[in-house]
């Protein structure tokens, strides 16, 4: 018969504060304490398009319509999202805000 050892009482307690600790954090912080602080971080970042694609921002461009491709897309964007009704608008800003989040997140850490 094998005799098992005492559990160490240190080891136990460290465990015992820990689960303390993350049921404390899960109960008094909320979704929007953590995603109210709208940090921005821009960089440059590349869209892979069709070359059809690509001729048409080019001919909007000549038109006059925008001044380079990053204001044609920046106007087509902001079209589609004037379009979005209210529950797809809230869906749309939460996403964002959370891509947003995580691009200043990944830069901050760096």
């Amino acid at each position: 018969m094998a005799i098992s050892k005492p559990a160490n009482p240190s080891k136990n307690s460290l465990k015992n504060s820990e689960v303390d600790a993350k049921a404390s954090f899960k109960e008094t912080t909320k979704k929007e304490d953590i995603l109210t602080d709208n940090k921005e971080v821009s960089f440059p970042v590349n869209i892979r398009v069709d070359n059809h694609i690509r001729n048409k921002v080019s001919a909007l461009i000549n038109l006059g319509v925008a001044k380079n491709a990053k204001a044609v897309v920046e106007h087509m964007i902001e079209s589609e999202i004037a379009e979005l009704n209210e529950s797809e608008k809230t869906r749309f800003d939460r996403m964002y805000n959370i891509l947003e989040q995580k691009d200043y997140m990944s830069k901050s850490l760096k």
